[in-house]
């Protein structure tokens, strides 16, 4: 009896699972214009507030070459983190990475220290892509 039983639900078991294979979904069309309208939107936008670790900054005569050159140095040492050269008036900056939260920023800023004694995070804006 006990054969049966389990056999039968074996059967049912199988039986669920292989008509679950022809699900099939009524959306209405407001929430698909909803949806469509949402990743539009977001695409437009590129950039959202998050933070860089910056890892150089420099004034004066030859600034933008030592720039560059403290990047090129970077990208050959952390070639899997972007790097950004930046110029706010009258500095150019080198920052690095994406990050969504100061504590995803912290994780790295300890690697790049190594190298970098005086790196630190930095509110920036980034891209979420």
């Amino acid at each position: 009896m006990r054969k049966v039983f389990t056999f039968l639900m074996l059967l049912t078991l199988c039986l669920a699972a292989a008509a679950q294979e022809n699900v099939r979904y009524d959306i209405e069309p407001g929430i698909l214009r909803i949806q469509e309208d949402y990743i539009s939107n977001w695409r437009k936008v590129g950039e959202i507030s998050g933070y860089r670790i910056q890892i150089a900054a420099y004034s004066g005569v030859n600034s933008r070459s030592q720039a560059e050159s403290a990047r090129n140095s970077f990208n050959a040492l952390f070639p899997y983190t972007r790097s950004y050269l930046i110029y706010n008036e009258p500095y150019f900056k080198v920052r690095v990475g994406n990050y969504y939260t100061r504590l995803q920023a912290y994780k790295d800023l300890e690697a790049i220290r190594a190298t970098y004694p005086s790196a630190y995070i930095v509110p920036d804006k980034i891209s979420y892509r």
